[in-house]
C-alpha cells in the first residue's frame, strides 16, 4: 500500500488498521488548486470534504456590514467543509478558500456515507475531527468575550505562531475579528517594547 499523508494520517490519529486503509483511500480523490481558488462559496451546496495534504485553507463569512470574518484556517492534516450543507444538501452561508497552492484529498458525499457506516476506524476518527474542531471554535468563542484585540493577537502568536509567515496579515484580522489597521497598531505597540 502506497505511503500518503491521508494514509499516514489515519494511521496514526485513529489507529486505522491495513485493512481499514486499503477500504478508505480509494474513496478520496486527489485535488490541486491555486491560491486564491474557492472550493465553495455562500449560496452553493458543498459537495465534498477536504482533507489538506499541503497548504492552508481558510473557513471565512460575509457578515451583514460587508466584512469577511474567518472561522478558521487549516493547515497540513486538517479536515475542512461545512457538513450541514454536505450531508443535507442545503446551500451553505459560508466560504472556503484556498490562501496556498494546495495539494487536498477529497470525499464526496456517498463515499462518506459508505466510509462513516462502514469503516470504524473512519467513524471514530471522523467524529474525534468534529470534536476537535467543536473544541476550538467554542474555546475561541470563549476567549473573544473576554479578551481584549492585544491579548487575541499575544494567545494567536503563541497559539499558531507558524501562521504568521503563511497568511497574510488581513486574513489574521479578520481571524481575530478586528481590522487590518487594530492589528497593525497592535504589532507595532508589540514591536516597540
Amino acid at each position: 500500500m502506497n505511503s500518503s499523508p491521508l494514509l499516514t494520517h489515519f494511521k496514526q490519529e485513529y489507529n486505522a488498521s491495513d485493512e481499514d486503509c486499503r477500504k478508505i483511500i480509494p474513496l478520496f480523490e486527489q485535488l490541486e488548486v491555486k491560491k486564491n481558488h474557492h472550493l465553495y462559496r455562500s449560496g452553493e451546496i458543498v459537495r465534498h470534504v477536504y482533507f489538506v495534504q499541503q497548504g492552508c485553507l481558510r473557513q471565512y463569512y460575509i457578515n451583514n456590514n460587508g466584512e469577511e470574518r474567518t472561522i478558521y484556517f487549516k493547515t497540513e492534516n486538517g479536515w475542512c467543509s461545512e457538513l450541514v450543507s454536505f450531508l443535507d444538501n442545503k446551500p451553505t452561508e459560508l466560504y472556503v478558500q484556498a490562501l496556498e497552492n494546495s495539494k487536498l484529498q477529497c470525499i464526496n458525499q456517498k463515499n462518506w456515507k459508505y466510509a462513516v457506516t462502514q469503516i470504524r476506524s473512519f467513524t471514530m476518527g471522523f467524529i474525534r475531527a468534529q470534536q476537535d474542531t467543536n473544541y476550538m471554535l467554542k474555546k475561541r468563542l470563549a476567549e473573544a468575550t473576554v479578551e481584549t484585540p492585544e491579548e487575541k493577537y499575544r494567545r494567536f502568536i503563541k497559539e499558531e505562531p507558524f501562521l504568521l509567515q503563511r497568511i497574510p496579515l488581513y486574513h489574521i484580522a479578520a481571524y481575530l475579528s478586528m481590522t487590518p489597521e487594530t492589528l497593525s497598531r497592535i504589532r507595532k505597540k508589540i514591536t516597540d517594547k
